[in-house]
């Protein structure tokens, strides 16, 4: 019986789809599908399903802005029409903005230890220890990272550059221009699946578009930025074009 409360389960409330055809541990320049059809009704099922699609939108907002790559012209559209302020103040290096969007969007944490209840004037904010300690890993790993797109914008401009020419260009130390290329190139490193039965198998590869390698002094960069795909879209719209046609066959007129 269905008293009203809860939406009738034959009706189909929506659809969230996120694949990736990249086998791998960590994405490596993967194509992120994002799809969703809007409920039919309006109801506590649909307002669930529309706040998880929004902290997944969100999610997918750091990870571009941390690893830019590229995924389907409709998720980024989207992202861009929706969340592009966000994207803007992110990528101009606004902790705030990071923190903030974390908060909205992280899963809720849950602490292995149980508290202690014999404690006598419990603080009323001790429940969300596990959440601070989570925000606190990720904000650090934003901070050592703050710098990376700055730095990803020079190097795109370049197929050689000396490091005292970025540092002038970064207003920093040479030696921690050097410090944050490294960490460069180890953050855009992935463990990608190349053969054999167990996933966790495979090696590390550069996930970013632009590659590059110290030599002495001078850095030596190369675009290893991957061409566009044209079919994808055109099958796309190919699918579109036979759902319509099968809508409009189906009037009656």
């Amino acid at each position: 019986m269905n008293s009203g409360r809860f939406p009738s389960s034959k009706k189909r409330l929506g659809k969230i789809r996120f694949t990736t055809d990249t086998p791998s541990l960590t994405p490596a320049r993967p194509k992120i599908r994002l799809a969703r059809t809007e409920p039919t009704k309006p109801g506590g099922a649909g307002v669930v399903m529309n706040k998880q699609t929004e902290r997944m939108y969100t999610l997918l907002t750091i990870c571009l802005v941390l690893h830019p790559q590229r995924i389907d012209e409709s998720v980024l559209s989207t992202i861009k029409e929706n969340y592009g302020e966000k994207l803007l103040n992110m990528q101009r290096g606004d902790l705030s903005e990071f923190e903030a969007c974390f908060s909205f969007a992280c899963p809720k944490f849950l602490s292995p230890v149980p508290p202690s209840y014999d404690i006598q004037n419990m603080d009323a904010n001790s429940h969300r220890e596990p959440f601070v300690a989570q925000l606190k890993v990720f904000m650090d790993e934003v901070r050592q990272q703050i710098m990376l797109p700055t730095i990803r914008s020079y190097l795109k401009l370049y197929t050689t550059m000396p490091i005292a020419k970025l540092a002038t260009f970064l207003e920093m130390k040479e030696e921690l221009v050097v410090n944050y290329l490294l960490c460069f190139k180890h953050k855009m490193k992935n463990m990608v699946w190349t053969k054999g039965t167990s996933g966790l198998e495979g090696e590390f590869q550069s996930g970013s578009e632009v590659d590059f390698f110290i030599d002495k002094d001078m850095i030596h960069i190369a675009d290893t930025k991957v061409a566009i795909r044209y079919g994808d879209f055109f099958i796309r719209q190919i699918h579109k074009f036979d759902e319509m046609h099968r809508m409009i066959s189906g009037i009656q007129v």
